[in-house]
């Protein structure tokens, strides 16, 4: 493969270069987007499908080859180069190096054309990590945030940052960050120890900022005549079967991944559900999760006494917490009636049926019924789900059912006719967290309406488009995008357990087929993977979206703050999660 230039968009030669590597090489890369930048161009790498959770071989060593952060225009290639000439040798078949790259970490650095470093607002990527809070909005480089978050939780058990030099005369040079030095691969390749920098490879052996554990990290600078040869070197001491230890950071996700679902669940009923300070579904759910909990775990603690006691004056002054209340604070209360039934005190099954009467109809009929958002929004599909269905099933009163369903169909449209659901009637945007709320809403519904309903049916079939097109495009490792249908946006927790959840309680109820073919359960059990990695001990959690109105466009969107550590909404909605796990689990 000779230097190419060309009058193309570098990012199209890019991609052209991708995925001319992808086919002619490595049967099992595929490309996947793993980030945006400011100018939403997606980050691109080409992953070693045997590294994947959907891999039925669990190959190690995984390496990850970083390059083009600096945003030079020639590095990109050139690279490409390097690998192809390797990737199609013998050597490099016998070796098995379970390989992944990002070949073009700075695609926007590249945007001049001509190979021309003229892009207007080129950032060196080479430094600043790890980067702290505001993921992902980052006017000058959310890049740094995508590279760190994915390289983290893909946990690979080596980094390599390849960093080409100028000059000709250059000696390869090796450097080898804490997590690395002296270890197997360094002394193969006589790395020195890296210099303390907040370089990418440096902050990687640290475990700094909030990655769940260390990855060995090398730097290799080196004029692009030479590389192939370096590379080779590398590769003959990464091989498979070589004694390259895993990475603290895959042993950290390797441990997560080992709890149960039950054992999560303790972990986050110890943190979500003990407040209902503003009353709202973000606690609520927590409330409702510990008493779940509770049914499957009951050597565990008894949380009624305590719950009574928090919840005393909202049950002893319903009116003063629930007057002129939205279906987010109504939806705090969808805890009661299971209360009622722990502890037969019929104070909160009245506090329920306080909440839940305040659904009503409007009397326009193409306007979703009061409190909810008369435009439809996808939230109160949650909301309405939640209280209207356990109503009915509590009271078997017909008008909640009916009302359940009426707002469901008189909702349809929201659905695009790929099945995605935009946010609102008047806001076409396929946000992560309002397919949640969809899925999640629909699979309420499913649960409690009686089989003989009319709607029964369609809601299924519309359920069953819903799920099918949002696994088309669950990401690689499990999450779901920002905006599901962008690929390369960020991946959204509560989203997942919420979808998660749909699947689950699916199968479990049976109306999602269990087939192999069906695609249903490799769903799930990919979103419990995802969630399972992003909960640790404490339970603080991974990139839950900030609470998200009707936004004007897909930037805003994207730039909303992903919260992690403790985040009441993304708890608690991974407690129902877990919680509806162990009993699909349990069959």
């Amino acid at each position: 493969m000779s230097m190419i230039h060309s009058t193309m968009h570098p990012t199209d030669v890019n991609a052209a270069l991708i995925n001319l590597i992808r086919k002619r090489s490595p049967a099992y890369w595929q490309s996947t987007a793993i980030g945006l930048t400011p100018e939403l161009r997606p980050i691109m790498a080409l992953q070693d499908t045997r590294t994947l959770p959907s891999s039925a071989d669990d190959h190690r060593p995984s390496v990850l080859l970083v390059a083009g952060l600096r945003g030079n225009t020639t590095d990109t290639p050139r690279i490409l180069t390097a690998l192809e000439r390797f990737t199609g040798t013998a050597a490099a078949q016998a070796s098995g190096v379970a390989l992944s790259v990002i070949v073009a970490a700075n695609p926007d650095a590249l945007s001049g054309g001509d190979w021309e470093e003229a892009a207007v607002n080129r950032v060196d990527l080479t430094g600043g990590y790890p980067p702290e809070d505001g993921y992902y909005f980052d006017e000058a480089a959310p890049e740094r945030r995508y590279l760190w978050r994915w390289i983290c939780y893909q946990a690979p058990d080596l980094v390599v940052e390849v960093a080409l030099a100028d000059s000709d005369d250059s000696v390869a040079r090796w450097e080898a960050n804490v997590a690395a030095a002296g270890g197997v691969v360094a002394n193969a390749v006589g790395a020195v120890p890296l210099t303390d920098d907040d370089s990418l490879v440096a902050a990687l052996g640290l475990a700094a900022g909030d990655a769940p554990g260390a990855i060995p990290a090398v730097r290799l600078t080196t004029h692009w005549t030479g590389l192939a040869d370096a590379l080779r070197e590398l590769w003959a001491v990464t091989g498979k079967g070589a004694d390259v230890p895993a990475s603290p950071g895959r042993l950290t996700l390797e441990v997560r991944r080992g709890r149960s679902p039950l054992e999560i669940a303790r972990v986050l009923a110890g943190r979500y559900g003990h407040a209902l300070d503003p009353v709202n579904y973000t606690q609520g759910v927590g409330i409702s999760g510990r008493l779940r909990l509770a049914e499957l775990d009951p050597a565990g603690p008894d949380p009624t006494a305590e719950i009574a006691d928090l919840i005393a004056p909202i049950a002893d002054h319903p009116d003063a917490y629930l007057e002129g209340a939205g279906g987010a604070a109504l939806t705090g209360v969808v805890w009661a009636a299971r209360l009622a039934d722990y502890t037969g005190d019929e104070r909160y099954r009245r506090l329920f049926f306080n909440a839940v009467d305040r659904f009503a109809p409007r009397p326009r009929p193409e306007e979703a019924p009061s409190p909810c958002d008369p435009d439809f929004r996808v939230e109160d599909m949650f909301m309405c789900g939640a209280m209207l269905g356990r109503a009915y099933r509590i009271s078997g009163d017909a008008k909640y059912a009916d009302l359940l369903a009426r707002f469901l169909i008189d909702g349809g449209d929201v659905q695009d006719s790929g099945g995605l659901f935009k946010h609102a009637r008047s806001a076409p945007h396929f946000w992560s967290r309002g397919n949640g709320f969809a899925a999640l809403g629909y699979a309420e519904a499913l649960t409690y309406l009686p089989a003989e309903h009319p709607a029964l049916p369609e809601l299924l079939a519309r359920h069953r488009r819903h799920l099918d097109a949002l696994l088309r495009r669950q990401q690689p490792w499990g999450t779901f995008g920002e905006l599901v249908d962008m690929p390369g946006a960020w991946g959204e927790l509560t989203s997942t357990c919420m979808i998660g959840y749909a699947l689950a309680r699916g199968l479990r109820e049976g109306w999602l087929p269990d087939g192999e073919g069906d695609g249903y359960r490799a769903g799930v059990e990919l979103c419990w993977r995802a969630v399972s990695e992003r909960i640790d001990d404490e339970g603080g959690v991974v990139d839950g979206c900030i609470s998200t109105g009707v936004m004007p466009d897909l930037r805003a969107y994207l730039d909303r703050a992903a919260l992690s550590g403790h985040d009441d909404r993304t708890g608690s909605m991974a407690l129902w999660f877990a919680c509806e796990m162990e009993r699909l689990r349990r069959g």
